[in-house]
């Protein structure tokens, strides 16, 4: 019974585990689409993309006592990245219909969020990987030039590289895109 009343409360393994929970859920909540998104935006199947996320909640519990509260965004996509690419999906591209967007856009709508989705989806697919990486990451999950760097183990100045040149890339993907839709629709 002294040993168990010399225990510090923060020791203590009911407390310790409940509050592990909490903020094991706290971070499900506020970043599981954040990881889900970035492994869709790498190319992976929506089901797969599901279950890497799983993956990677289940090593941040093994490791919750690990990762700073203020780096858990940032130690959920590293290991969301490395369960991917563990898995053998790190050249996989997204396996979109070279003229997709030529069929769609007859009937494209814009509130239609979907088509919005896949064409985003098919400008990212012509912008080489490394790049697009790094502009999801920026772009679409708000990350800082300072976190994608600790995140991808690069140096700022590559980031601040890929991100403008990933920048070009998309222009000129849109530009094409563009450039195929007046045609069709001149046909």
């Amino acid at each position: 019974m002294a040993d168990s009343q010399a225990m510090p409360k923060s020791e203590d393994p009911i407390r310790r585990s409940a509050a592990d929970a909490d903020r094991l859920a706290r971070m499900f909540h506020a970043y599981h689409e954040v990881v889900w998104r970035m492994l869709r935006r790498r190319g992976m199947s929506p089901d797969t993309a599901g279950e890497v996320t799983q993956e990677t909640f289940l090593i941040a519990a093994e490791r919750l006592s690990d990762i700073h509260p203020r780096a858990e965004r940032a130690f959920l996509i590293s290991t969301a990245l490395r369960a991917a690419h563990t898995l053998g999906r790190k050249t996989i591209r997204w396996q979109l219909d070279e003229n997709m967007h030529l069929r769609g856009s007859g009937a494209r709508d814009i509130g239609d969020r979907r088509s919005d989705i896949d064409l985003c989806d098919l400008v990212l697919s012509k912008i080489d990987p490394e790049l697009a990486q790094v502009f999801v990451l920026f772009e679409a999950e708000g990350l800082s030039s300072r976190e994608i760097a600790e995140l991808l183990g690069i140096p700022r100045g590559s980031v601040r590289s890929r991100l403008r040149r990933a920048r070009e890339q998309f222009r000129t993907a849109v530009s094409q895109i563009e450039q195929d839709m007046k045609r069709e629709g001149h046909s």
